[in-house]
C-alpha cells in the first residue's frame, strides 16, 4: 500500500522530476472527518509558543540547580523553579498528546500507513522521534522534581535536580523540529 492520506485514500503529491513524496496538508485537513480543523492551527501555534516558555523554565531550573549544587546561591529557590518547570512541561506534553492522538494530520496519515511513514522524515519524526524524546524529557523533569524533594542534604537535592533537568533540557532541544517555523501565528 502506498502512503496515502488517511481519509481521502489518495496518494500524497509527488514533486515533478522527483520521486520524493510531500505531504499535502490542505488536502489532509480538508478530507479528514475525524479532525477538528478549526482548533488544530491555533492549538499548534500555542504548542509552538509554549515551547519557548518551557525552554526558559528548563534553563532557569538547570541554572538554579547547578548554583545550589556548587553552593554559590541559596537553596530556597529550587522548589519554585521546579514547580514552574514541571507544570510547564506537563501542559506542553498534554497539548502535544492532544495534537498527536486526535488533531495532527501528520500523525493521522502516518498511522494510516505506518511502514510508509517510517520512510519519510517528517511523519517519522513526529510519530516516533519527537514523541519519544519529549516523553523521556518529561520523565527526566519529574525525576528531577522527585530528587529535589527527596534528597538527604541540600547539595544532594540540587545535584539530582541539576543532572535530571540537564538531561531533560538536552532531550527537549533534540526533540524540537527546528526546520519548522519557530513562531506560528
Amino acid at each position: 500500500m502506498k502512503w496515502q492520506s488517511c481519509a481521502a485514500g489518495r496518494p500524497l503529491r509527488t514533486r515533478r522530476n522527483s520521486s520524493q513524496r510531500v505531504l499535502d496538508f490542505v488536502t489532509l485537513i480538508a478530507h479528514n472527518p475525524g479532525m477538528v480543523a478549526d482548533i488544530y492551527p491555533p492549538l499548534l501555534a500555542f504548542h509552538g509558543l509554549l515551547r519557548w516558555f518551557v525552554l526558559a523554565a528548563a534553563l532557569a531550573a538547570v541554572l538554579v540547580a547547578f548554583a545550589g549544587w556548587s553552593g554559590t546561591k541559596p537553596a530556597g529557590k529550587l522548589r519554585l523553579f521546579t514547580v514552574v518547570y514541571v507544570i510547564a512541561i506537563d501542559i506542553q506534553f498534554l497539548i502535544g498528546l492532544v495534537l498527536f492522538v486526535w488533531l495532527s494530520p501528520v500523525t493521522q496519515a502516518a498511522f494510516a500507513d505506518f511502514a510508509g511513514a517510517m520512510k519519510n522524515k517528517e511523519p517519522r519524526f513526529f510519530t516516533v522521534e519527537h514523541t519519544t524524546t519529549m516523553f523521556l524529557a518529561l520523565i527526566c523533569a519529574h525525576l528531577g522534581a522527585a530528587l529535589s524533594r527527596k534528597g538527604r542534604t541540600e547539595q544532594s537535592k540540587h545535584r539530582g535536580a541539576a543532572i535530571a533537568y540537564s538531561i531533560s533540557l538536552v532531550l527537549i532541544l533534540a526533540g524540537i523540529p527546528w526546520w519548522r517555523p519557530l513562531l506560528r501565528y
